[in-house]
């Protein structure tokens, strides 16, 4: 299968994934397989890096493959599983946190680590802006969230100020998200995070990692800690 570069067509990145893709479905490349390295795709497809990148960026964040350290990319083994997916426009998911004071505890520029520099199709030698931030209610920390944005499409610093709502501030500077991917799990809080809410005895917390797109192309990388009491996530599905 070749790519089309005809006017109309998918971008090559996205063609470059359907070919992958089905490789992977129809069994070419099996569970457990080694991937083709980026630059064997690249000599194969004839097409630069960052299309390779978002390629496979894009494979990993829907579960076919995994980057391994020291063993390159893997093929993962799908579950038969059913999932219930909730599909409503971005603003109709909202958080119920009446009378919060937010606040900016760092906003620094930092070297990505694997998982942002793959999701934002960049090296671990960028620089990134990294937020972190903390909700209290009643003097009380309910929440911290730390944020990753992409530099490359992103004209934000750590300059800026990050007080009010971040997606208000990324609509204005023209990529407001239009569509996100969450993954939430729960646990108890280790020591170290017990600190960071200021608490002592055991204590559950929810976690969200959320990754937020503007039309496909990713824009922040969140991950954000809750105390598992009074949390509520109220989704309003809208036509």
């Amino acid at each position: 299968m070749k790519l089309k570069y005809d006017v109309g067509d998918k971008p090559l990145w996205a063609q470059l994934f359907d070919i992958l893709l089905d490789r992977i479905v129809s069994k070419e490349y099996n569970a457990g397989d080694k991937m083709p390295t980026d630059l064997e795709i690249m000599q194969e497809f004839d097409v630069s890096r960052m299309t390779v990148r978002q390629a496979m960026n894009k494979l990993i964040n829907e579960g076919y493959i995994e980057r391994r350290r020291g063993k390159g990319t893997i093929v993962l083994e799908k579950e038969n599983k059913v999932e219930t997916i909730l599909k409503s426009s971005f603003n109709g998911v909202l958080e119920k946190n009446d009378i919060k004071n937010r606040r900016v505890l760092n906003v620094e520029m930092v070297n990505a680590g694997q998982e942002i520099a793959d999701f934002f199709n960049i090296t671990t030698k960028d620089k990134v802006l990294r937020l972190v931030r903390e909700i209290r209610i009643n003097n009380m920390v309910v929440s911290i969230h730390e944020t990753f944005l992409n530099p490359t499409i992103v004209p934000l610093d750590e300059q800026g100020d990050y007080s009010g709502s971040l997606y208000e501030k990324l609509m204005g500077a023209g990529y407001g998200i239009s569509n996100v991917k969450e993954k939430i799990s729960a646990r108890l809080m280790n020591q170290k995070q017990k600190e960071l809410f200021e608490i002592k005895g055991d204590e559950a917390m929810i976690n969200r990692q959320r990754r937020g797109f503007c039309h496909d192309f990713p824009v922040e990388f969140t991950n954000s800690m809750y105390l598992s009491q009074g949390y509520e996530l109220i989704i309003d599905l809208c036509e």
